[in-house]
């Protein structure tokens, strides 16, 4: 069991409200719970990231007519070590991405609100209805959109309704994560000196940030500031540092993280990958930098799971 300080035995989960009623506290959960709700929080946040760079990759091949461009062939190869590699129809391993995600989350159902569980079953048969219509170019991309769409609705729901217990920050941990890594991964792949042109312009659309780089920027698009935006921006939600600040709070209110403790061995991995990014300049974050970021926050991962899931 997790709880808020210590684990417990089941019998000392329960207590009497002032009526009698035997209750459970929100704060307390099985391990094996924690652990769905942390790989529901992945999976979802895993899809919409292989639905963005597929929606973006047919984009382009609408415009290109040909998957032989030299962006698109890269943009392939990221898809597929991401396990979505694109092809004549609807990728196969996306949908093995959302069958994941909703097998953690019947595992979870009493956990989360209802109306989420019915957004991912509505988004399951959406998906059924593209595996045979969907074709590559314009309209692969309008599904994607969709996809955006139902999957934004899910997240958006259990954001909005969840109770703020223990189960929350693993699901928030889970989502932040995977996107932390996804990003590393992304900019390791497209804006690496040799990536080919037209790469950093994906990137930054890949990641839903293209109108905040107008903003905030008043040159065209350049490695550092990509890099800036998508690494090192603490105030942009599609930035590796807001999610690994984002990590650091929530882990702040799991257990034997009290304040006035020392270090847990999470908490110092955490405090170390922040620090390689806070302390730098979008010029110091070559690609070998971004691969040991992307170590640390798999490693992230593993020491939670160490930690928290045995």
């Amino acid at each position: 069991w997790v709880v808020s300080d210590r684990p417990v035995s089941r019998d000392t989960l329960l207590e009497s409200d002032a009526e009698g009623a035997v209750r459970q506290t929100p704060e307390e959960l099985p391990s094996r719970a924690a652990d769905n709700l942390f790989w529901l929080g992945r999976y979802v946040e895993r899809a919409e990231n292989a639905i963005r760079l597929t929606r973006a990759y047919h984009l382009r091949l609408a415009e290109a007519a040909t998957a032989n461009a030299e962006l698109l062939a890269a943009v392939a190869a990221h898809l597929s070590a991401l396990g979505a590699e694109p092809g004549d129809g609807f990728p196969p391993g996306l949908q093995q991405m959302l069958d994941s995600a909703a097998n953690a989350a019947s595992r979870v159902r009493d956990r989360f609100p209802n109306d989420g569980w019915n957004a991912l079953s509505d988004l399951d048969r959406t998906i059924a209805g593209m595996m045979t219509t969907a074709r590559p170019g314009d309209d692969m991309a309008r599904s994607m959109s969709v996809l955006v769409r139902k999957l934004s609705g899910f997240s958006g729901l259990v954001h909005e309704n969840m109770y703020r217990f223990t189960g929350w920050r693993f699901l928030s941990i889970g989502k932040a994560l995977e996107r932390a890594y996804l990003l590393a991964s992304l900019l390791i792949d497209l804006c690496d000196d040799a990536a080919p042109d037209g790469s950093m312009d994906f990137a930054l659309e890949a990641a839903d940030s293209v109108m905040s780089h107008r903003r905030r920027y008043a040159v065209s698009t350049r490695r550092e500031t990509v890099v800036d935006l998508l690494a090192l921006d603490p105030l942009n939600p599609r930035s590796i540092i807001h999610q690994i600040n984002a990590v650091e709070t929530h882990v702040s209110f799991l257990p034997n993280a009290e304040p006035h403790q020392q270090l847990s061995p999470l908490q110092r991995l955490l405090l170390e990958t922040r620090a390689m990014l806070a302390t730098r300049t979008p010029d110091g974050v070559a690609t070998e930098v971004l691969v040991g970021i992307k170590g640390k926050i798999a490693a992230l991962s593993d020491t939670l799971g160490l930690a928290y899931f045995r």
